[in-house]
């Protein structure tokens, strides 16, 4: 026998060794369950109230411009939009290389320091005086913000299990859509603060809200855990179980150390610019209408109080409905089953926004729950797809990097469109919303079918392909995702 077939045997001996000693991990589902219910308890919360404060600081100057801030600073023409986009500007540079950078900088200091740069940034915004205040301080909120949803999405996938995603990824965006109405019912009351300190009522609801931000950050720095191993709230028995839990997914997660191939492996991957594609279409959306949304309301002949009233009800919908997908999801395990649906649903409320005359202010209002229904859960979902199609911890990295920083260039579009009105209603941001959501809903198909043919590809192979495969060496082939045993979820 040849040495390379000594190697070839030796390599199937190791795979079949690996297999046996797989077969004969299991895991108790009442310890499980009781093991779940605590990682949800003490990291979920935290990780919501982070993305709360993140979006209330981000979406406040859609409530500041209802509120005076355009009139006190002198902002003419676009300038609000162009204010909006230059956040995304510098957002999307910095998203891949803070998800690349979060294990070795470690979770709880990076994502603590980041709160805490946005809180010294909005609060700040306070006692800007002129555009070029604005503008400055939301380049430096981007920055920021960056890396928030990229790396608490890491995070959470390093604690849960891929068919356990969706639900927990799924409350950053629920904290996004809460933020909204908790930000509505923020600036109605702070807003009173009209002249307090001599300070107009928006420039209370910046300073107040960084406040909140920097209390949050210091939480975060004492009670974000950095991994299982060193979490302070799992017993050993508990760190057991996950270590358990990690080594039934481990041939498709491989997490030491950093390889430059593993950034090569997605940016090849053809899912890797579909996904994308996906976030940045119903991304238009979403930013357009969670910057946007008083305005929008305002535009229905509602007065200034009354408008910040009826965001929160907009709002409290789209986190409970998404809430309820997000779990439905992952108990079909199934993605696009609900993601194709619900941006045809998303697309009738747009086509409602244009059509309905503008003086009824009544089905208008209706609409944008119709729009909010699936705007949320699509991109929500969506982040969940993405994660669990990549696996191996710098690929997926690298894939949620690229799917935000594409996705993120739509903040960019969304500061354009809402600038203006035809007959009290804005044609083209709802237009262009709703070609954008027309392409997720193609884009979503596509995904659904090129995943699908994967599966069915995998499932076709025989065992000694199989195995070929496994012991080829093949960067490529053998790892993460490609691996001929990995399912992708539908």
């Amino acid at each position: 026998m040849t040495e390379k077939e000594l190697n070839i045997e030796s390599k199937a001996e190791a795979s079949s060794d690996r297999d046996v000693h797989m077969a004969s991990l299991s895991i108790d589902p009442v310890k499980e369950r009781k093991l779940l219910w605590k990682l949800d308890l003490c990291i979920c919360p935290l990780v919501m109230s982070i993305f709360l404060v993140a979006y209330l600081d981000r979406s406040n100057v859609g409530n500041a411009a209802v509120a005076g801030m355009p009139e006190d600073i002198g902002l003419v023409g676009n300038q609000l939009g162009n204010a909006v986009s230059l956040f995304y500007a510098t957002y999307v540079f910095f998203e891949i290389p803070f998800s690349m950078l979060l294990k070795k900088l470690r979770p709880n200091r990076l994502i603590a320091i980041l709160i805490i740069g946005f809180s010294a940034t909005i609060i700040s915004a306070g006692f800007i005086k002129n555009v070029a205040g604005l503008y400055t301080t939301r380049l430096f909120l981007g920055v920021f913000e960056s890396g928030l949803f990229p790396c608490l999405t890491l995070l959470l996938t390093t604690f849960y299990k891929r068919e356990e995603q969706a639900q927990r990824i799924s409350y950053l965006f629920v904290s996004a859509a809460l933020s909204g109405g908790f930000g509505g019912l923020l600036a109605f009351g702070l807003l009173r603060l009209d002249g307090t300190a001599g300070l107009e009522g928006w420039r209370w609801l910046f300073i107040v809200e960084g406040l909140m931000s920097a209390v949050v950050g210091v939480a975060t720095f004492f009670f974000l855990p950095n991994n299982y191993e060193t979490a302070y709230f799992l017993t050993e028995e508990e760190k057991e179980l996950m270590r358990i839990r990690a080594q039934l997914s481990s041939q498709y997660a491989d997490t030491d150390p950093f390889d430059i191939r593993e950034v090569w492996k997605t940016l090849r991957d053809a899912k890797s610019w579909l996904t994308s594609l996906n976030q940045i279409s119903v991304n238009v959306c979403s930013f357009g209408f969670s910057t946007f949304l008083p305005t929008i309301i305002k535009g229905f002949g509602y007065g200034t109080v009354t408008t910040q009233l009826l965001t929160v009800p907009v709002y409290i919908w789209a986190s409970a409905f998404y809430l309820a997908m997000a779990n439905l999801s992952d108990r079909v395990r199934g993605r696009a089953v609900f993601m194709v649906p619900l941006c045809g649903v998303t697309a009738i409320g747009y086509a409602m926004m244009l059509s309905i005359p503008v003086h009824d202010r009544g089905p208008l209002y209706f609409a944008t729950y119709v729009c909010v229904t699936g705007i949320y859960s699509v991109v929500g979902l969506g982040v969940s797809w993405n994660a669990n199609s990549h696996a191996g911890y710098y690929k997926r990295s690298m894939a949620v990097g690229l799917q935000q920083t594409i996705g993120n260039c739509a903040g960019l579009i969304a500061g354009q469109i809402y600038k203006s009105t035809v007959n009290g209603r804005y044609v083209l941001g709802h237009s262009v919303s709703l070609a954008a959501i027309c392409v997720a809903f193609f884009g979503n198909v596509g995904m659904y079918l090129l995943l699908r043919y994967h599966n069915n590809k995998r499932a076709r192979m025989s065992h000694e392909e199989r195995e070929t495969i496994i012991n080829s060496g093949s960067y490529e082939k053998k790892g993460g995702d490609y691996h001929p045993d990995f399912r992708y979820i539908l």
